[in-house]
């Protein structure tokens, strides 16, 4: 599924130096956070995190061809001169938000699976399960977070009959987060352990956090629950 430039403009505000793309009706085939893969094709979001900074590597994907870039307010000084562009308060939302809008195109249903131990486990069992409807979207490796989440979504398409999510979290309101750029159709809480207890306080915090997960479920949507 591609974002064309107006769909960009719809969740982000208009482009910045829209008259120097090459192609006014520009599209991309998909959104990337990582310079070192990113195709001439796609779209670069420069997001800051705990030991990268996106915006660092501007001059490098700008090299391999990129159209355009979505930056942080305040960051244009680091671009060429009427290079297009997006600017928004926080790149990690505008990422978040994009996923969101990839996810309702695909019109799928999408299971998102929480708990303190067995996420993984529940979630290739449940792959198996559902590979007979045809071919089936996980979570890879450890992608159950802010950043992880939306790539599987992204990393999607079409020929997929359903997409399975894992959600991980280290605190208060992640999950709902998760929740809100996913809108789960089934949400499956394995269980509720000690594992997080000394963030949370409590097994009562560790539940409430866990059933974050139905904040934005489908209202017609299913919870499954120990």
């Amino acid at each position: 599924m591609d974002f064309s430039v107006p769909d960009v403009n719809k969740i982000l505000g208009n482009i910045k130096n829209w008259d120097n793309l090459t192609n006014q009706f520009q599209s991309f085939k998909n959104i990337s956070l990582d310079s070192r893969t990113i195709l001439s094709c796609e779209l670069f979001i420069a997001i800051k995190g705990t030991n990268f900074d996106g915006h660092d590597f501007l001059n490098e994907v700008i090299k391999k061809g990129v159209k355009a870039v979505v930056i942080k307010d305040g960051m244009q000084n680091l671009l060429p001169n009427k290079f297009p562009f997006w600017t928004v308060p926080d790149t990690l939302e505008a990422f978040q938000k994009l996923a969101l809008f990839k996810r309702r195109k695909l019109n799928i249903p999408v299971v998102g699976i929480t708990g303190s131990v067995g996420k993984t486990t529940t979630k290739e069992m449940m792959g198996e399960v559902l590979k007979q409807l045809g071919k089936i979207k996980l979570s890879q490796l450890n992608f159950n977070n802010e950043i992880g989440v939306g790539l599987t979504i992204l990393d999607s398409d079409s020929k997929d009959k359903t997409l399975i999510l894992e959600m991980g979290m280290r605190g208060l309101g992640q999950i709902e987060n998760l929740s809100k750029f996913s809108e789960p159709d089934i949400a499956v809480i394995t269980n509720i352990g000690s594992s997080h207890i000394g963030i949370l306080g409590s097994k009562e915090n560790i539940t409430n956090a866990k059933c974050e997960i139905t904040k934005h479920l489908n209202p017609k949507g299913v919870v499954i629950i120990p």
